[in-house]
């Protein structure tokens, strides 16, 4: 008979294992039966911790050999696998997971709104990578996202601000819904700036990509000639390298 933290491991596993197989195979296997239906109500069971797992199986004995830190972990590895399979169907059904955001947004935000650290930095990771893949179909969730990135950009923790800059880069390049991003540019970049001076390489790589993305998105609203030196300075980035791109394209499109 499966233990309490038995039953939370063997649902950990699965999560890891969709969320790689969707990772690898892409929508095909959404095809197969009633996955995507099944799939999104087991998850979205877990992220509101509502899912059988998480209920207190009475295994008393389990408990008691236990630290509450401990079980605090696993009790959270089984939403943050849970998260890495949401992220696994954005990057299968791209645009089309606009549909499947509505079930997920509020739960996210609830964790993106934590007292805890790495909850905060984990849901705003995953609307990062969200939004990455939905594209310009985020464009209806703009207001909502906006509000909480704004406010996570001043986070206390660098790992949660760092992914608020790259979410915030993206919200802005892929939303069509500029009316309500615009007005709050100046405070983006006012936030941003210390971010661009920080030694926490990762965030200031994010800070960087940021910027750049805003840049692309509307070369106007930028200080371009007091801000892209700063940009130049940080290069060759010194962690997150996939930020090299937003980076080099921008730089590119000012020089035509």
């Amino acid at each position: 008979m499966l233990t309490y933290l038995g039953i939370r491991a063997v649902v950990t596993d699965i999560n890891r294992n969709v969320a790689s197989t969707l990772k690898l195979c892409g929508p095909a296997i959404l095809t197969q039966g009633k996955f995507a239906v099944t799939v999104s109500t087991i998850l979205s069971s877990i992220i509101t911790k509502s899912h059988p797992c998480q209920q207190d199986m009475g295994d008393e004995d389990d408990h008691e050999d236990l630290e509450e830190e401990e079980s605090s972990e696993y009790d959270w590895l089984v939403i943050d696998t849970a998260l890495d399979v949401i992220i696994g169907l954005s990057i299968a059904m791209g645009g089309q997971f606009t549909e499947l955001w509505k079930i997920f947004q509020k739960p996210i935000m609830k964790f993106a709104s934590s007292q805890t650290n790495f909850e905060r930095s984990t849901a705003i990771g995953v609307i990062a990578e969200c939004t990455a893949h939905m594209e310009d179909a985020v464009t209806p969730y703009t207001e909502t996202l906006l509000k909480v990135l704004l406010h996570r950009l001043s986070d206390e923790d660098p790992e949660t601000k760092s992914n608020a800059a790259y979410a915030a880069g993206l919200l802005i390049f892929h939303s069509r819904n500029s009316a309500a991003y615009l007005p709050s540019y100046n405070t983006i970049l006012t936030k941003l700036e210390p971010l661009l001076h920080t030694e926490h390489a990762r965030t200031l790589d994010n800070a960087c990509g940021c910027v750049s993305r805003m840049i692309m998105a509307h070369p106007d609203k930028v200080p371009i000639d007091d801000i892209m030196p700063i940009i130049v300075e940080q290069l060759p980035l010194k962690e997150d390298y996939e930020e090299n791109k937003p980076i080099f394209d921008c730089i590119t499109g000012l020089c035509k």
